[in-house]
């Protein structure tokens, strides 16, 4: 469960790190100077390569126009992936 919970926050912060960038209109560059990080680092988290560490994690959250939206969209997600995995067979 723990897996599939971590291969969902992967992909729901790599697809926030993307919209992001693509809202404030960055380079990956700048983007990876707004959020304190290598561009390698940066485009290994585009490409899916690696998760973004809890600093990063935040410093995107903070970037929304409403976190509390998007913690709540991720929410259900996990929910959703946690009732599918822990349906009795």
């Amino acid at each position: 469960m723990r897996q599939e919970m971590e291969a969902l926050l992967k992909e729901e912060l790599r697809v926030l790190a993307i919209r992001t960038r693509d809202r404030l209109g960055y380079k990956q560059k700048r983007m990876a100077e707004a959020l304190v990080m290598s561009d390698s680092s940066y485009s290994d988290i585009e490409t899916g390569e690696y998760m973004c560490g809890t600093l990063t994690a935040v410093l995107l959250l903070i970037a929304q126009p409403d976190p509390n939206r998007y913690l709540r969209n991720l929410e259900r997600k996990l929910q959703e992936l946690y009732d599918q995995v822990e349906q009795p067979v």
